[in-house]
């Protein structure tokens, strides 16, 4: 046990957060410099098969914060990535997390970034709520589980660096593609001995029978109060895009290959895939709904994995700025 954990345990929660990353270069620097500097104790960084360009961002940011615990974990396995994750993540968060300290977790994929409103740090963000709460008689419990709205955004630039150790992201400025009111949720928990956390980090779980735990109306209300969010940055690049598209839109086609003519699908083009993203990323939607889209690209794009990507062709945009760079 080091002195900064010794010196936690006596004046206060211990603030972690952590992240699974497999490539993502072009981003990854920007996250993980937008979280240390949100004032967390320890940032566990597990690395899944790609680790060279990682290991540089793991150096600078020792070096940059001295006072922050970076823990690197390195995975070899090449077991199906998705199915494995929640695996990896609850024991990463069972092997550096003391659970004898009050413990509060964030977890977050390389394209995400924690806002916490009006405040600076994770700790502030805390400590004004539980001094709201200090009268109340389950001001414990009320602080168990914070949901955070989750906010898809558009970059306006298309020139970012593959490799980059700039934290270009934080610099950009951004269209927002979403509302809070009917948005998706990440969470920031309090990790107890039997808390474990779901894959996609929305919501966490009590116990062996995966009983949820509910976020306390208060504690959605001060989220509210606050402006607090997680902003998520999924479509930066057309190749980056394409690679995301490209692995579901290869099952869809040959799928629909196969019940057709048992021909063999030739995948997605280049052409196609450029052509999808433009209609994403566009300043205002090109179209009303999605099934209008499938007119120009066909009814794969409605399938349910390929809409997490496809459904930014029909939603208003919201022009919100530099975001990233004010979220600090």
């Amino acid at each position: 046990m080091n002195a900064n954990t010794r010196e936690r345990q006596q004046h206060g929660p211990s603030f972690t957060a952590l992240t699974m990353v497999r490539g993502e270069s072009d981003i990854i620097w920007s996250s993980l410099l937008h979280h240390a500097r949100l004032g967390f104790h320890r940032l566990i960084v597990v690395s899944y098969l790609e680790h060279g360009f990682l290991r540089q961002c793991i150096d600078r940011l020792r070096e940059a914060f001295p006072d922050l615990e970076v823990d690197l974990v390195e995975i070899e396995s090449r077991g199906h990535f998705g199915r494995r994750k929640a695996f990896y993540v609850n024991r990463a968060l069972t092997m550096f997390v003391d659970p004898k300290v009050a413990n509060y977790v964030y977890c977050f994929d390389a394209d995400e970034f924690l806002s916490l409103g009006r405040y600076t740090s994770v700790g502030d963000f805390l400590g004004a709520f539980l001094s709201q709460e200090a009268s109340m008689p389950s001001g414990d419990i009320a602080a168990d589980c914070f949901p955070m709205p989750w906010l898809n955004l558009i970059p306006k630039r298309r020139d970012f660096s593959p490799q980059d150790l700039s934290g270009q992201f934080l610099q950009d400025e951004y269209l927002c593609v979403d509302r809070r009111e009917n948005s998706r949720h990440k969470v920031l928990f309090r990790k107890r001995i039997n808390t474990r956390v779901h894959m996609a980090y929305h919501q966490t779980f009590l116990g062996e029978k995966d009983i949820p735990v509910q976020p306390h109306p208060r504690a959605r209300d001060f989220v509210e109060s606050t402006g607090a969010c997680v902003y998520h940055v999924p479509l930066r690049s057309p190749s980056q895009f394409r690679d995301r598209l490209e692995g579901p839109m290869r099952r869809v086609l040959a799928q629909a290959a196969n019940e057709e003519s048992g021909a063999a699908s030739e995948g997605v083009t280049r052409d196609f895939a450029d052509q999808l993203f433009e209609a994403c990323i566009a300043s205002q939607p090109r179209y009303t709904s999605l099934a209008e889209a499938t007119n120009d690209f066909g009814e794969a794009i409605t399938d349910r994995k390929i809409r997490a990507i496809t459904r930014f062709i029909y939603r208003r945009r919201e022009d919100v700025g530099p975001v990233l760079g004010a979220a600090r």
